[in-house]
């Protein structure tokens, strides 16, 4: 991005040279008013209006000085301040020889008028005092007056606010409003009390930049929350400070698409210390960048005055101070920085082929239906311009351009509509060379004949696209076509699947796999998507492979063991495995060394009954089973081994085992949270109540309880019970209970028994009867 200086093309006679005057763009005239300067021959303020007409952008015309009609107008003075309030100018404050003003003028641009505004307040101190070197800023239509200079060393700090009420209503208003000043009350750290800054407006915030004291210069920068009324002091909108201290400056905000652009030229960094820079923040990242600057510069200078004129997106300057007045008129081109009233933000999809004729759609805003609307191609100096067309306010629509021509390039995409001015944000479009099958590679474990391939199994391989220049597609979208086929009069029946995966940068994944052993061709095809279709094979392509079976039959010697229904088969070594339950034959072991595999059933005495769905598993060369059922249905929870010795084995039952421990179904553990949820409940509500002895319900948790009154006398302290070690009931100990109907879990299956507390050898824990102890 650059901006351009230019003098201005001019014709007219053109002010007197002069400094602390001000220039305001109302239309098509801007108005430069007052300043100081020579008036016959002595320094002096001034009070003329002047007026340059900017129809004409390539030759502006200095039309001479507006006098009113009625001879009213305000007194000569300079550093005052001019504001564009509708087509009104307002003019506040200012200097003349030492005598400073707080008064209001009004300077009507379409009747040619002034007249003086009688402004009220609640309070005295809500009406700003005489002052210059500040700043005025129109926001929403009212006057925002800041800082300034008040003379016998008084640098100002207060903010207040003009609301003109009815005064700049065009009609007559049924009900006239005074105009008002008031002085709104503002949180946070403000700026600190100076003069000569700056104060520009962008959407919801005030800025105010550098100005002077009198004892310092600064560079600082704040930013006013016109919502809450806040400065701003913390995170991530407290703005950072400017890369220098700066007075006398210009500071303005220009409207840009999507963010507002803050510019800042002219000015003094320190005495006989002239600027003539630009500097530019997009309000957007808030980041202060300074673009390159065409042409021959003005002379440095400060106290000069400027104004924007948004048909031509150009700042007007003129005159200010360079040691001696200046008279000069310059114009400064912010139009590749700022552009027209609308923006582009991508293209989608933002690549396509060289041939073009690909239709994408421009995202951005405050696009409008018009006749002429463009979309312009770059890259350097190639550009080629085709039509768009509007859909909406945040679409545009076009074909690509063949760029053939030019080759595959990245080119900068950029939307004219009506004349208006060029899209200055950077949208990019990638040109891509066509794919070319020739120079398209495959490569992988599923086209290399060496690979041991089986059927039945899914095999992969990749293809690399390659355009017609040999180089690697960065890009998907490519349409291969892979076919897989039998070697043989049968072709058709042994086709083989395929399924492909697009990386999306070049790549294509494919997967195969063929339904039965034998040779195999796959075709690799590039499909070019003309008319009529034809399918172009890649580079190497057809490809042969070879499949086998993937299992391998194995002799094996011995009596197999009959079929059963719930036989379970466990691996008891490397080369060893059993095969038991479902059936009366006890254990068949399958030894599986390298002379062969051979069947044996281990013929054992004492055996346990034949059981099926037990647990097993191989641990250490033995067989362990758990629990199950006989094959006639008794359930068991007996824990056995089986030991392979030779031909035989021998079972062995472990004793000792803690008892088996069910787990909780989800039911079961919401159940009891919910039931205990609710005894604490209970409790809670019965704090305070002793039980009647013999009771022995169980007290509520102590958190849950409200302390009762203190009673007379003492109540009996209870015993925490104690775990003592249940003791094993006789062989001959009976329990006579008749069985009670099981409860049901929602799915309609058994609730197993709450588990019992166990000590740590895995008993079940009886709480002991505490003694009561006597009465006191």
């Amino acid at each position: 991005m650059s901006v351009t200086w230019e003098p201005a093309p001019l014709k007219g006679t053109p002010p007197e040279p002069r400094s602390g005057h001000t220039f305001t763009v109302v239309a098509q005239k801007a108005y430069l008013f007052g300043g100081v300067g020579r008036k016959d021959g002595t320094a002096a303020a001034l009070g003329d209006l002047q007026v340059l007409d900017l129809t004409n952008s390539e030759l502006l015309n200095w039309q001479g000085e507006v006098n009113s009609p009625n001879g009213l107008g305000p007194s000569p003075r300079s550093r005052h301040t001019c504001t564009a309030v509708k087509h009104f100018l307002v003019v506040f404050g200012g200097l003349n020889r030492r005598l400073r003003a707080n008064d209001v003028w009004v300077f009507d641009t379409k009747q040619k008028t002034w007249r003086e505004l009688v402004v009220t307040a609640k309070d005295t101190e809500h009406i700003p005092s005489p002052r210059a070197h500040h700043t005025a800023t129109e926001v929403g239509g009212k006057l925002f007056v800041f800082g300034g200079y008040g003379g016998h060393g008084k640098s100002c700090d207060g903010l207040f606010v003009l609301d003109f009420g009815t005064a700049l209503d065009e009609k007559p208003p049924h009900h006239e409003i005074a105009p008002t000043w008031s002085k709104p009350v503002l949180k946070g750290k403000g700026p600190s009390p100076r003069f000569d800054h700056s104060t520009t407006w962008f959407p919801n915030k005030l800025a105010v930049l550098g100005g002077r004291d009198n004892m310092t210069m600064h560079g600082d920068v704040h930013h006013l929350c016109l919502a809450t009324m806040t400065w701003l002091e913390e995170g991530k909108e407290k703005p950072k400070n400017y890369q220098t201290e700066i007075a006398n400056h210009k500071f303005m905000g220009i409207e840009s698409v999507p963010h507002h652009k803050l510019f800042c030229l002219t000015g003094k960094t320190g005495p006989n210390e002239l600027l003539n820079h630009v500097d530019v923040m997009d309000c957007g990242s808030a980041v202060w960048t300074t673009p390159h600057a065409n042409g021959e510069p003005p002379v440095a200078r400060e106290d000069c005055a400027v104004t924007y004129d948004p048909k031509t997106c150009k700042i007007l300057m003129f005159g200010g101070w360079a040691n001696r007045w200046l008279g000069d008129t310059w114009q400064l081109n912010v139009s590749p920085i700022i552009g027209p009233p609308y923006a582009v933000f991508n293209v989608d999809p933002d690549i396509g082929p060289v041939f073009g004729e690909s239709e994408v759609t421009i995202h951005g805003l405050q696009f409008k239906n018009a006749e002429k609307i463009e979309v312009c191609f770059k890259t350097g100096k190639t550009e080629v311009v085709v039509p768009g067309t509007f859909v909406d306010e945040k679409k545009i629509t076009c074909l690509t351009p063949n760029f053939e021509e030019f080759g595959a390039l990245e080119v900068e995409v950029r939307i004219n509509i009506n004349n208006e001015g060029w899209t200055v944000n950077k949208m990019g479009f990638r040109y891509f060379a066509n794919t070319a099958a020739k120079n398209c590679l495959a490569f992988g474990p599923g086209i290399n004949p060496l690979t041991p391939a089986k059927y039945g199994v899914e095999i992969p391989f990749l293809i690399l696209a390659k355009d017609t220049c040999n180089a690697k597609r960065t890009s998907g979208g490519d349409d291969f076509v892979v076919e897989v086929t039998g070697v043989d009069d049968d072709a058709k029946a042994r086709a083989g699947t395929v399924r492909l995966v697009d990386a999306d940068n070049g790549l294509h994944e494919v997967y195969y796999s063929v339904p039965s052993s034998g040779r195999y061709r796959i075709d690799v095809g590039y499909d070019d998507l003309g008319e009529p279709r034809e399918i172009i094979p890649i580079r190497g392509s057809p490809f042969f492979m070879d499949f086998e079976d993937p299992w391998t039959y194995t002799r094996v010697s011995g009596a197999a063991p009959v079929k059963r229904k719930f036989g379970q088969i466990t691996s008891l070594a490397h080369n060893k495995v059993a095969l038991y339950g479902g059936s009366e034959d006890g254990v068949s072991v399958l030894s599986t060394g390298v002379d062969g595999w051979a069947w044996a059933t281990a013929g054992v005495d004492g055996a346990p009954e034949p059981a099926k769905y037990q647990g097993q598993t191989g641990i250490g060369g033995k067989l362990v089973v758990f629990g199950g059922a006989t094959l006639a249905g008794k359930e068991n929870d007996d824990l056995k081994t089986f030991e392979v010795q030779g031909a035989t084995g021998s079972w062995k039952t472990i004793q000792g085992v803690k008892p088996y421990r069910a787990m909780k179904s989800r039911h079961q553990v919401i159940r009891e949270e919910k039931e205990a949820a609710e005894e604490a409940e209970k409790a809670a509500a019965e704090a305070g109540e002793a039980p009647e002895e013999g009771e022995g319900e169980t007290p509520a948790p102590a958190e849950a309880e409200t302390p009762p009154a203190a009673p007379e006398t003492p109540p009996p302290v209870e015993k925490e019970p104690v775990a003592v070690e249940a003791k094993a009931p006789k062989d001959d100990a009976r329990m006579d209970l008749a069985p009670a109907e099981p409860e049901l879990d929602e799915d309609g299956n058994p609730v197993p028994p709450p588990e019992p507390e166990l000590d740590e050898d895995g008993n079940p824990i009886v709480p002991e009867e505490p003694e009561p102890e006597p009465e006191p």
